[in-house]
């Protein structure tokens, strides 16, 4: 039996249906409607029952999909979310390398201000020594001087 032959065998059976009074409903025996259903089940080509399992496989494959894209999603948010850490720690380690730098200049200032303080006292307190010995040097020569016998040439 082909299945336009099992619709019209249908279209006969509601047909000759009883009625409901004032209505458009009928009686009909549910079993032959379903052994008729049966009947056209086994008629469809092979092909409607592939396309059937085709659109459940896509509809199973975009589901899958979907779960894969969620997953993707939240481990982007995740690799973001460390990245934006990650960048927040390196701006902090910056930060805090400028600090370093800054109090490291400062103090390197400092200690060379303190340097170029102890040089020029040293130095300055070596002046006075030395103008000291030099004046002594002198007075000792001016001594030498004086006690030299007057010499002839003259």
């Amino acid at each position: 039996m082909k299945v336009m032959e099992v619709i019209e065998e249908l279209e006969r059976i509601l047909e000759k249906a009883p009625r409901i009074p004032f209505t458009d409903r009928v009686f009909v025996d549910g079993d032959l409607i379903l052994d008729y259903l049966d009947r056209l089940r086994t008629l469809l080509p092979e092909e409607l029952r592939q396309a059937q399992w085709i659109r459940q496989e896509k509809d199973r494959l975009l589901e899958e999909a979907r779960k894969q894209a969620e997953q993707l999603v939240a481990e982007a948010e995740q690799r973001a979310q460390l990245l934006a850490q990650e960048t927040e720690i390196v701006r902090q380690a910056r930060a805090q390398a400028g600090e370093i730098t800054a109090k490291a200049r400062r103090t390197a200032a400092e200690l060379k201000a303190g340097a170029v303080a102890y040089a020029d006292e040293v130095l300055r307190s070596l002046e006075g020594h030395l103008a000291d010995v030099l004046t002594r040097v002198r007075q000792g020569l001016q001594e030498l001087e004086n006690h030299r016998p007057p010499s002839q040439d003259q």
